[in-house]
């Protein structure tokens, strides 16, 4: 697979595409399904947005293999246009899951926050922070070959970044999942993903997100007042385990210092729940 070329794939249909990648579902000489995730053609001759794209497949690479990522087989240019050909999984994203399905989401919920807490902490391992973890990033399915096992997995790296001794910048992102300090400073460090996944976890255990309003503003004030407290998810789901009540509030803390200190941590924790 590590040699393919998109030119050998025969190509089967467009898939539900975003941000800055159109996403074909596609079959291998010998009929195996793979996902082209391309660079759209309007973002062709922008040099920083390419970049970001090269580089976010180039990181995808670093953090595989791992079973809870979206893995690549190869990345390649054609036509000024980077793409990569990655794993087809046999999924939906978590906001459609608990958006059309709120029963089964909540069936598999502590094997999807297990999951994607997984492979944060494999990625911060790798000096590497993620930047864009949110409900539409994770894909949820069935092992074909289990049908009681759950399949996770993260996908979208285009805004990962490596961390250096000092941090880093970055004010891009989806804001309803940005830590305050991000969205006040764009500093980013791994607590930022950390924050990031205690938004997705209220959201898939509650239907609700944490920080709500009429406007993006109203949002981002919630986000980034200290004197704006979240509503503890055991409000809304009373028979909440306890323990997964604390982990998230810890998640969402304001303060990054008050912050569960890691995602190896929260993993740690979320399989005593």
């Amino acid at each position: 697979m590590g040699t393919i070329r998109k030119s050998e794939l025969e190509m089967v249909r467009p898939m539900k595409s975003g941000g800055m990648a159109k996403l074909t579902y596609a079959l291998t000489p010998e009929r195996q399904p793979v996902v082209v995730r391309e660079l759209l053609p309007q973002f062709a001759l922008r040099p920083i947005v390419r970049f970001r794209f090269v580089r976010g497949m180039r990181l995808r690479e670093q953090v595989c293999p791992h079973p809870n990522i979206v893995c690549p087989y190869t990345r390649r240019v054609l036509r000024l246009r980077p793409y990569e050909i990655i794993e087809y999984i046999n999924a939906v994203n978590l906001r459609d899951l608990v958006m059309n399905d709120y029963e089964k989401a909540q069936l598999h919920a502590m094997d999807i926050l297990r999951g994607v807490a997984e492979a944060l902490a494999h990625i911060h391992s790798k000096g590497l922070v993620h930047l864009d973890v949110k409900s539409e990033n994770i894909l949820v399915g069935t092992n074909p070959e289990d049908e009681d096992a759950t399949v996770v997995k993260l996908t979208d790296f285009d805004l990962c970044r490596k961390l250096g001794n000092h941090g880093g910048h970055l004010r891009s992102g989806t804001a309803s999942y940005m830590a305050p300090e991000q969205l006040v400073t764009g500093k980013v460090s791994c607590t930022n993903d950390i924050f990031a996944f205690g938004v997705m976890a209220y959201y898939l255990v509650t239907r609700r997100m944490p920080f709500s309003g009429e406007s993006i503003s109203e949002v981002r004030k919630q986000q980034v007042s200290r004197k704006h407290e979240v509503k503890q998810p055991k409000k809304h789901v009373p028979d909440i385990s306890p323990k997964l009540n604390k982990i998230i509030m810890g998640c969402l803390e304001k303060d990054p210092n008050k912050r569960l200190p890691s995602m190896v941590y929260l993993a740690q924790e979320l399989r005593r729940v």
